[in-house]
C-alpha cells in the first residue's frame, strides 16, 4: 500500500477537515481497489502508519466510512470491512441501474453540445481500451479500476454533482460485492461486449439508448456475477 506522507502536522492551512477528508478518501480506495477486502479487520495501527496520522483523525474516517455502510464498527473489536448481503446488494442494484441510465443521458447531452466533446471522448475511449484490455489479458486487477474508473467517469462528464455523489456511495457499496470472485469465461465475455455497445451508443451520443444499455448491463451482467459472489459467501 502506497504511503501518501499525509503528515497532521504538515496539514497547516488544510485544518482539521480537509486532513479528515484525504484520509477517508484513501481509505475508500483501498477498499474499492481492494487493498482492504469485505470481511477483514481493519489494521488500525498498520493504517496510521502508513498514512502518517494519529489513530485519533483515522477513527474519525472509519466512523464516516460506517455511515456510508463500507465499514462496520463493532464496540471494543474495532472495525472491519462491510460485507454485503445479498437482501442488501437486490435493495441497491435498481437504484445503480436508475442512476447510471440518467448519467448515461446525461452524458450524451453534454457531449452533443459540449466544447469538450474531444475530450471527454478521449477519456472515456482509454478507459474503455483498458477494460478490453484487462479482458482480453483476463487481468481481474486492471479490468476492475478501469471498469469502476468508467463508470463514475461517466457521471463526471454528464455534470450533475448530485447524481455523481449519490451514485458514488451506491456504487462502493456495490463495488464491493465484486471482489468476492474471479469472473467465469461467460462473465467475462458478456461484460466486454456490453461495454462494447455501451461506448459505441455514446459516441453516437444517443443518449436512450445509451442509458437503456447501461441499465441493461446493472440489471444482468452485473447482477449475475454479483449474485453468484453472494452465493459463495455462504
Amino acid at each position: 500500500m502506497q504511503n501518501t506522507g499525509m503528515k497532521e502536522k504538515g496539514a497547516g492551512a488544510l485544518g482539521r477537515r480537509s486532513l479528515h477528508e484525504e484520509i477517508t478518501s484513501e481509505i475508500r480506495e483501498m477498499i474499492l481497489e481492494g487493498a482492504l477486502r469485505p470481511g477483514a479487520k481493519v489494521p488500525e495501527k498498520e493504517l496510521a502508519e502508513q498514512l502518517e496520522v494519529s489513530r485519533t483523525p483515522l477513527r474519525e474516517a472509519l466512523k464516516a466510512l460506517s455511515v456510508e455502510g463500507l465499514v462496520t464498527l463493532v464496540a471494543n473489536r474495532g472495525a472491519t470491512i462491510s460485507v454485503v448481503t445479498r437482501e442488501q446488494f437486490e435493495e441497491l442494484l435498481p437504484v445503480m441501474a436508475v442512476l447510471e441510465q440518467l448519467g448515461g443521458e446525461s452524458l450524451c447531452s453534454v457531449l452533443a453540445t459540449s466544447d469538450r466533446r474531444t475530450e471527454i471522448l478521449d477519456d472515456l475511449e482509454a478507459l474503455h481500451a483498458e477494460i478490453i484490455t484487462g479482458f482480453e489479458e483476463r487481468d481481474d486487477v486492471r479490468y476492475r479500476k478501469a471498469n469502476k474508473d468508467f463508470h463514475e467517469r461517466l457521471i463526471r462528464h454528464g455534470g450533475n454533482t448530485c447524481l455523481l455523489e449519490i451514485y458514488g456511495h451506491v456504487l462502493a457499496r456495490m463495488h464491493m460485492g465484486r471482489f468476492l470472485l474471479q469472473k467465469t469465461e461467460e462473465s467475462w465475455r458478456q461484460a466486454a461486449q456490453d461495454h462494447e455497445k455501451i461506448m459505441q451508443a455514446i459516441r453516437e451520443c444517443d443518449g436512450p439508448r445509451t442509458g437503456i444499455l447501461l441499465r441493461r448491463h446493472a440489471e444482468g451482467t452485473v447482477r449475475n456475477v454479483v449474485l453468484r459472489a453472494l452465493e459463495q459467501q455462504t
